[in-house]
């Protein structure tokens, strides 16, 4: 990376450069297109906060998509950050005063026609810039023959702490039984010191973590482990912490399916509320969970850290678990009305879990014997389809689930008030709407008859 200023000499010699070197990323943007169509090239910076003078720099994507476009790039006006912010871009771009000019980057990537690339730019609070201070941070897309498009992002400067969380992985392979240890990192990207933090981590139904004596942990409506860690300590402007040792977490029998682990830090003077609806207790434990200082306070925070919160995504645990569809049989009488009871009950001992894509489990597909009338049924459950509709397609009723978990050992019902119109009809039958996350390890069970005689 560098500063924006060269010679104006300079600036036409690498506008030459530029043209001449763009020119078969430009033209290969997409497809081919009519010569009349000159294509489209657009850009995109959100708002910015940095922190106050001596803080971190923070590396920000200016993100460029073009498709057909001949030459793509973009033009920066940096005129209104004076005083309050720099600007630093890398080396591929050109610049003239406070004009910046980055043609497509050499790493965008082309998708279906469409290249994309972005451009890191690092802002930096100006020296005096106070607290509250912004600027205008003005870019304009275009290629030789589109018609420019201009934008404009605000960059604000804020003095004080501000603790981001550097944990954003995924893993695989991962299996019940395993001890996985989870990353615990932070770095304090403000202007001034961070004095003791909190910690506020959940991990989803049959992971369990390591307890540790300054932490305290509930259960959550969805049945995820909730901590909440009080860490002591002074984190410096820069300085990165972490867990040396992680986290160590057991993949219990529950575990089933995607999970992500979440966790979020923020200084302990003015922490929000705690977690709603979740009791804390604390655990017996010799160690303390301690986050230490490694390498040497960074210069310039990367890009994709910016926020307090992070987290560990786990892909597919395969676990083990036995849904059972519960079917009915009742007696009565042509004219009588009888009421049959339906569901599912979850045999574990895998949780399905659906809290990731928020969505709900544990849903069941009813359809009542031939010859009977649904004439009561319960809010939870509605026609799936029309009840009046020709053909030989039987009646099905959709019934919701439990909620965003089907616990192990828990039997979700629905009750059907049937007039018998006939005894001479086929079985109705119960079976799960879907098989979430995968068809079940015992499927021989997944559908129960119905049956009133």
């Amino acid at each position: 990376m560098r500063s924006v200023h060269v010679t104006r000499g300079r600036l036409l010699r690498g506008l030459t450069a530029l043209v001449v070197g763009t020119a078969t990323v430009g033209m290969a943007a997409g497809p081919a297109v009519a010569q009349d169509d000159p294509g489209w090239v657009n850009a995109w910076l959100e708002d910015v906060t940095v922190g106050g003078p001596g803080a971190p720099g923070r590396t920000v994507p200016l993100t460029l998509t073009s498709t057909g476009a001949t030459q793509p790039r973009v033009t920066v006006d940096l005129t209104g950050l004076a005083g309050v912010v720099t600007a630093t871009f890398p080396d591929f771009c050109v610049t003239e005063g406070t004009s910046v000019t980055c043609p497509m980057p050499p790493t965008a990537v082309d998708e279906f026609g469409t290249l994309t690339g972005t451009v890191p730019v690092v802002f930096r609070a100006a020296s005096g810039a106070t607290d509250g201070a912004t600027g205008t941070f003005t870019y304009t897309a275009l290629g030789e023959q589109t018609e420019p498009s201009t934008q404009q992002a605000t960059i604000t400067v804020r003095s004080g702490p501000d603790l981001l969380d550097l944990v954003d992985g995924s893993v695989s392979g991962v299996a019940v039984g395993d001890s996985l240890p989870v990353p615990v990192a932070v770095v304090n990207a403000g202007d001034q010191p961070v004095v003791d933090l909190r910690l506020t981590m959940s991990f989803p139904v049959g992971l369990i973590p390591a307890s540790y004596r300054n932490c305290r942990y509930g259960t959550n409506t969805s049945l995820a482990t909730v901590v909440v860690c009080t860490v002591r300590g002074t984190f410096a402007p820069g300085q990165r912490h972490k867990l040396r040792q992680k986290l160590a977490t057991t993949v219990g029998p529950a575990t089933l399916g995607s999970k992500r682990i979440t966790q979020f830090v923020e200084p302990l003077a003015g922490a929000g509320p705690l977690p709603r609806g979740v009791k804390l207790t604390h655990r017996e434990a010799e160690q303390g969970l301690r986050l230490r200082p490694v390498g040497n306070p960074l210069d310039v925070i990367p890009a994709g850290v910016t926020g307090a919160g992070g987290g560990l995504y786990l892909r597919s645990v395969q676990g083990s678990f036995d849904v059972v569809a519960q079917g009915a049989s009742v007696t009565g009488a042509v004219g009588d009305t009888v009421r049959v009871t339906v569901g599912l009950r979850n045999e574990g001992p895998g949780v399905p879990d659906a809290t990731l894509s928020g969505g709900g489990v544990g849903s069941f597909l009813f359809v009542p014997p031939a010859g009977t009338t649904v004439v009561g049924n319960p809010s939870s459950c509605w026609l799936n389809g029309d009840e009046e509709s020709a053909g030989d397609t039987p009646t099905t009723w959709y019934c919701g689930g439990p909620g965003g978990v089907f616990p192990a050992g828990l039997t979700h019902t629905a009750a059907f008030d049937l007039r018998i119109d006939s005894l001479s009809g086929t079985p109705g039958e119960v079976q799960q709407y879907e098989r979430y996350p995968r068809v079940d390890d015992n499927p021989g069970n997944d559908v129960a008859p119905v049956t009133v005689g």
